[in-house]
């Protein structure tokens, strides 16, 4: 019997030890995939801090909701596909829906937003001689939104939403195998405002708080060419992620509008924590998180045109987005190049498409993600 519980022991801590380091490898991965959204929001590059009534979805300022002044109804399908010259993945996928709802109130109105959105995409692959990856999976939230006009010109908003998802990596070797399956959910809110500086320019800000995330982790692992048991492994952890800031402005004229926004999130004060770790691997994964990872400034830059002969509206979009952590990536980075087309079929119906490409290089060879969103909106 003594024998046994030692052998037990060791595979206790064997199991430990191995799901410690693969948490340390997995830690931004439900933070870092493709931004997924309604295609208006994409066209523009995610420049929307700033983009007051234009963008009938979330945004990353919920102070834009108090903007609007007619009832929308937004929903959208998502295609995606991840390709690299020895992966090709793609998917589709209802993107959301998002209802808006103006109120009179004693000063313009408040306005709510309510809806299903399917945040991150997490489609990714790589191949070479020794092991296959494939990734699959995706982050959804679920928003409540307000926001008012404070004050003449100055809107303010608040915005809670809740997060479910999951992911499946697989990592198929010549020896070894390893199938990885995190469930996720957690909570995040942000608040903003947006100020009209005059009837051609604003600026917005907004702040999303620091979110949790919950973590139930399957682990399963086996001898690729082998008929020997798998080797499972369950592990729960939280997450908690770093607040993000976000700037900007817009210049709206009546033919062409100028977006920009700017994020800063410093990732070392992303936290890990776990009552299935020893004290002191905790500490360790929270240092190595703090050496490892840095701070980053996302640029976002869009444009929309809207020709005065026609009832289509055009837009385009550009994303600079360092990663998280050095080494990532050739020259850690990502980009990303948007492209949309919006037709008013009438004054109560139009639709909507986007194109986006990101675009980068790992470990000299380029990738891309290429996520095309085909949407409508009814407004009254």
């Amino acid at each position: 019997m003594k024998t046994i519980n030692l052998v037990a022991a060791v595979i206790i801590l064997f199991l430990i030890s191995s799901a410690s380091a693969q948490v340390k490898d997995d830690l931004l991965r439900p933070f870092f995939g493709f931004y997924d959204s309604q295609s208006l929001t994409n066209a523009i590059g995610h420049a929307t801090v700033a983009s007051g009534h234009l963008i009938p979805g979330k945004t990353s300022n919920p102070a834009n909701l108090g903007m609007h002044r007619f009832y929308h109804l937004t929903g959208c399908f998502v295609n995606g596909q991840f390709e690299s010259d020895n992966s090709n993945i793609s998917n589709l996928n209802i993107g959301g829906v998002y209802a808006i709802l103006p109120y009179k109130v004693f000063q313009g109105s408040m306005v709510v937003g309510l809806g299903i959105q399917r945040d991150i995409d997490f489609s990714g692959g790589s191949k070479d001689n020794s092991y296959e990856i494939l990734e699959e999976g995706g982050l959804y939230s679920t928003q409540a939104g307000i926001a008012v006009e404070f004050v003449e010109n100055l809107f303010v908003g608040a915005e809670v939403s809740y997060l479910r998802g999951e992911d499946e990596v697989s990592k198929l070797g010549l020896q070894n195998s390893t199938h990885l399956n995190p469930d996720y959910s957690g909570f995040e809110a942000s608040l903003g405002f947006v100020q009209m500086l005059s009837p051609h320019a604003q600026m917005g800000a907004s702040i999303q708080l620091p979110s949790y995330v919950w973590v139930d982790e399957v682990i399963t692992s086996w001898p690729t060419d082998s008929t020997e048991l798998a080797l499972r492994d369950l592990t729960e952890y939280t997450l908690r992620k770093p607040l993000a800031f976000h700037a900007g402005f817009a210049v709206m004229y009546e033919y062409i509008n100028l977006f920009y926004e700017w994020e800063w999130t410093d990732w070392r004060n992303l936290e890990f924590s776990s009552d299935e770790y020893f004290a002191g691997d905790v500490i360790e994964i929270n240092n190595e998180i703090q050496g490892e990872m840095k701070a980053t400034s996302t640029h976002h830059i869009g444009m929309a045109v809207h020709p005065p002969w026609i009832p289509l509206h055009v837009y385009t979009g550009y994303q600079y987005m360092p990663t998280q952590y050095s080494g990532a990536y050739d020259g850690n980075r990502r980009q990303s190049l948007s492209f949309g087309l919006s037709y008013v079929l009438n004054q109560q119906m139009s639709i909507h498409t986007s194109s986006t490409r990101y675009y980068w290089k790992y470990l000299g060879e380029k990738e891309n993600f290429t996520q095309l969103v085909f949407g409508f909106s009814l407004h009254y």
